[in-house]
């Protein structure tokens, strides 16, 4: 950095910007390597913005007495080793700061890092939330670590009180000070990859600058863990079955596909009664070609996410579609499945209870209604079912938490919107880091594209995101 030629207090004095710069998350869609490609996408990166001056009226912190700094240019702060990259829910990071401070200079010294408010992402990510989930602890010279604070604040009538702070021990005036900072965060710090860019900055007791100089941290929010990523399957016209991992974020939800195994040819319909993790979770039903129904329960490996099938009983083929009802994240987490409807070809729709039982995993059926064949497409959601209509509309069914003769397992249907004759395919699935109500559905085309859950309303899809092309290849999704 440029050393002053004169010492200034910190009001009103020039600084080095904050910026803030997301981290692209990929270049290209993951998801499709080897498999379907997403078309001509490419990276995108945020610059850092241009230098900008400390805020006006800012102050210093508690004054500390005692301190006499000499009269010469202040001195450099310098950040060693590069930028930290504080990883949530990781193991702190330690990052170096070595100020060299103008000769002459007694008493003690406070120090700082600070980072302007407005590099933090919208949604209520104020300098305060964020520094309640930073933790940090500081050596000076080579001494014990003790605790250091973050905080932040918003509104405050001096304008570095809004900036996200973490103040350093205080030390005695010498030429060199060195800090080792250690800083781990927590897993809901922030939303996405973000670096941070402030000041370092050592001040007297009377507020006067003696040593400033950039300061940085790059915040990762790592990996997600693998029950709280969703899992998509696929199988090919060669009857393999391949599985896409979800990432758990929304710019790239799926990882490279990986092959299951084959074999899966041999099915008319396949289909997920709730949804499916990254974890091995979530369980499926099969019907062959002579009718007969196999269940697949979950093994707790991604790998080979299912255990050996379990023959169900024969006499499937009288049904037109079959579709599982949904379960929530709890109950998939919990190995709860969800439960089998299927509809006849005279379009009464029969409701099978899941009991929990490998051997025998479905209740007798009980009738739900006539007149199903109003729907060309039915597909679980979230916990329930979405159902397409010959015209095109697709409605939205949510489980009545009630079964058994003479209920309904569904409440009135909600609709969703129209022009969804497009698709071929229509596939429940959990989306983001939290396993949220999803829709996968390919176009006609073979773009597959994936729908979250409408805000406030949870088992209403809501806006599509398209996630690449060639998936034709597909004869079954789930």
């Amino acid at each position: 950095m440029t050393r002053h030629t004169t010492r200034l207090s910190r009001r009103g004095r020039a600084a080095v910007a904050a910026a803030a710069v997301l981290i692209p998350l990929a270049a290209a869609s993951p998801a499709l390597a080897g498999a379907p490609a997403r078309p001509g996408t490419a990276a995108t990166t945020a610059a850092a913005a241009a230098a900008s001056a400390r805020p006006a009226g800012s102050h210093a912190p508690a004054a500390l007495t005692g301190a006499t700094p000499a009269a010469e240019a202040p001195g450099r702060v310098d950040q060693l080793g590069g930028v930290p990259v504080v990883t949530a829910g990781a193991d702190a990071v330690t990052t170096t700061f070595r100020a060299t401070l103008p000769d002459g200079v007694t008493g003690p010294v406070s120090a700082q890092l600070a980072f302007a408010p407005d590099q933090l992402p919208p949604g209520g990510y104020t300098s305060d939330r964020v520094a309640a989930h930073l933790h940090a602890t500081c050596a000076v010279d080579g001494g014990a670590y003790q605790p250091c604070a973050w905080t932040g604040g918003v509104g405050a009538e001096d304008p570095v009180g809004d900036y996200l702070r973490l103040e350093l021990p205080q030390a005695p005036a010498a030429t060199q000070i060195t800090y080792s900072v250690r800083i781990s965060a927590d897993a809901p710090t922030l939303p996405a990859d973000t670096v941070l860019t402030g000041w370092a900055e050592l001040t007297d007791g009377g507020g006067a600058v003696l040593a400033d100089g950039v300061a940085q941290l790059r915040y990762s929010v790592g990996p997600v863990a693998a029950d709280h990523r969703a899992q998509l399957y696929a199988v090919d016209r060669g009857g393999v079955l391949w599985r896409y991992e979800g990432t758990g974020r929304s710019a790239t939800p799926f990882l490279p596909r990986q092959r299951v195994g084959a074999g899966w040819d041999a099915y008319t319909s396949v289909v997920p009664l709730g949804g499916t993790d990254a974890a091995g979770q979530g369980d499926v039903v099969a019907r062959d070609k002579a009718g007969v129904l196999w269940y697949y329960r979950h093994s707790g490996d991604a790998a080979q996410p299912f255990l050996p099938r379990v023959r169900v009983g024969g006499g499937w083929n009288i049904y037109t579609a079959l579709s599982g009802t949904g379960q929530t994240a709890v109950d998939l987490r919990s190995g709860l499945a969800g439960d089998l409807v299927a509809r006849d070809a005279n379009g009464v729709l029969w409701y099978y209870q899941w009991t929990g039982e490998a051997g025998r995993p479905f209740a007798p059926r009980t009738k739900v209604g006539a007149g199903w064949n109003a729907y060309d497409a039915l597909s679980v959601y979230g916990n329930g079912i979405v159902a397409r209509d010959t015209h095109g509309v697709l409605w939205s069914y949510s489980h009545s938490g009630v079964s058994g003769p003479g209920s309904d397992p569904f409440l009135p249907p909600v609709k969703v919107g129209a022009f969804w004759q497009q698709f071929t395919a229509l596939s429940g699935v959990l989306v983001g880091d939290d396993l949220v109500n999803g829709l996968a559905a390919r176009s006609s085309s073979g773009g597959l594209w994936l729908y979250g859950a409408k805000p406030g309303s949870p088992q209403i899809p809501g806006k599509g995101t398209v996630i690449g092309g060639g998936w034709n290849i597909y004869t079954v999704l789930f």
